[in-house]
């Protein structure tokens, strides 16, 4: 199973990374101001060096602050007995992954679910 290298969830930063079985490496990003956003980004040379965002989820991208909160819960947090952390519920997500194509299919995936039933919502 991949494994969590180092984590920091406090008041000024929210970010883990993750090394995957394949032996790359990934850096889950949460940043509140002054966008809020997620981002999961391929880390280079030892994990030192993000070099490539894989996934990213923001305001802008699914139509409002609002929506950003709705596709999170949805993506994140459905059927689950207790609300994690949002860092926490995206790291393990991802910690159930191989590989970034594997992450990347599965966010993709969770990410086109959600637009499908908005869609039919309307």
């Amino acid at each position: 199973m991949s494994s969590l290298v180092r984590e920091r969830d406090d008041e000024t930063q929210c970010w883990s990374q993750i090394l995957f079985d394949s032996g790359e490496r990934v850096l889950i990003s949460i940043a509140g101001q002054p966008t809020a956003s997620i981002k999961v980004l391929r880390l280079a040379f030892a994990g030192l060096i993000p070099v490539k965002t894989i996934w990213e989820l923001t305001p802008a991208k699914v139509g409002g602050d609002d929506a950003f909160v709705h596709y999170f819960v949805k993506m994140f947090l459905t059927g689950q007995n207790e609300t994690p952390r949002p860092l926490a519920a995206i790291r393990d997500a991802l910690l159930k992954c191989s590989s970034i194509d594997s992450a990347r299919r599965m966010l993709s995936e969770r990410e086109t679910l959600v637009k499908r039933e908005e869609n039919q919502r309307r």
